[in-house]
């Protein structure tokens, strides 16, 4: 164990790093306490238990002082007096549960026994209670059993980011899937609207896969698939550019913060990646290597949301493959932007 200090919330920034303390039950993580109380020799008592129990003490005198501690500081459990000028700790509590979307333990403290009191401090949001005059060791079991719960739930967060993430990611190419692709398109989608900054996407479908796959065999196809993706891949400079897979044999490329000719200067360099991979495909009547048919487009067409711009980049796909295939070509709406004519279509030279 060891002994911490009363915190200067004057001064805090977010703790992020956690340590570890040892106690007869195992290892917990550190908490960071929240008092709230309008008595500071209320605070300065159990700020001590809290210290001496290996944690960091917050200290607030009333709601407004806790309220601003709350957004400065990564709060994981409170002790909150119920009669406090102002805002009593029920209404508190009710605009904390209100406010935060991420769960605190609250336990109360208070002088009263009625059981319509605890029942109402229940029902406001509160998990606990503790009777004054406080009593150091039931406080001190108090502050051990929210950290288990704490620990856990941090554990359990932990678990849930990791299975959101396998959940965004494809298995075969270990790129992100389609799910993890229309979450971040419509993350980028909101950037793109609040600071009007444009974004591209470039839609990418390999040419006669069916044919790669029924002579060469679907286990070759699944390799084929990964090494496509590593070219792809290969031609992404920013760590913002993302490459997905859509679907089957169809990528696509998400390019926040980028032009329309960003988007088909990268059209291009793909296509001259694959002609130097030279991925072998005897089959495709394009050439003998695997080529790809692409669609580009970006927010300068006035798509009204990111769906209508998956769309565009879907129907570029479509005239690219008329076209002869191994290209790129660009969304044409009906009133074509002056300039863009020039980079509607790019096959190999």
């Amino acid at each position: 164990m060891y002994q911490g200090a009363c915190t200067d919330v004057s001064n805090t920034k977010l703790l992020k790093k956690q340590t570890y303390f040892i106690t007869s039950d195992g290892y917990f993580s550190t908490m960071n306490i929240l008092v709230i109380d309008d008595s500071k020799l209320m605070r300065k008592m159990v700020s001590a238990i809290i210290a001496d129990g290996g944690h960091t003490p917050f200290t607030a005198s009333g709601a407004e002082r806790g309220l601003q501690i709350l957004e400065k500081a990564a709060i994981d459990l409170i002790f909150m007096d119920v009669e406090m000028p102002k805002m009593n700790g029920f209404e508190l509590t009710r605009l904390i549960r209100k406010q935060k979307q991420s769960w605190i333990p609250i336990i109360f403290l208070t002088a009263s026994t009625e059981d319509a009191h605890l029942t109402r401090g229940i029902e406001s949001g509160g998990d606990d209670y503790i009777m004054k005059p406080i009593n150091s060791v039931v406080l001190d079991a108090k502050i051990k059993a929210m950290a288990r719960i704490v620990n856990m739930k941090k554990e359990l967060d932990a678990a849930n980011r990791s299975l959101l993430q396998l959940s965004n990611i494809d298995a075969l190419t270990g790129i992100m899937n389609r799910r993890g692709f229309n979450e971040s398109l419509k993350r980028d989608w909101k950037n793109h609207t609040r600071e009007k900054k444009e974004i591209s996407i470039v839609f990418l479908d390999i040419d006669n896969f069916k044919a790669f796959n029924d002579n060469y065999g679907h286990q070759r196809g699944d390799e084929c698939l990964k090494q496509f993706s590593t070219v792809i891949n290969s031609q992404l400079k920013r760590p913002l550019d993302t490459l997905a897979r859509y679907g089957g044999e169809e990528f696509v490329i998400l390019l926040p913060n980028t032009a329309l000719d960003g988007a088909a200067l990268i059209g291009l360099k793909i296509i001259d990646a694959l002609a130097n991979a030279k991925i072998p495909h005897q089959f495709s009547p394009v050439a003998p290597y695997l080529t790809a048919s692409m669609g580009i487009t970006s927010s300068r067409f006035s798509a009204k949301n990111e769906t209508v711009l998956v769309q565009q980049a879907d129907q570029a796909v479509y005239k690219a493959k008329k076209q002869g295939r191994n290209r790129y070509s660009v969304y044409e709406p009906k009133l074509q932007e002056e300039g863009i004519g020039r980079l509607m279509n790019q096959s190999p030279s």
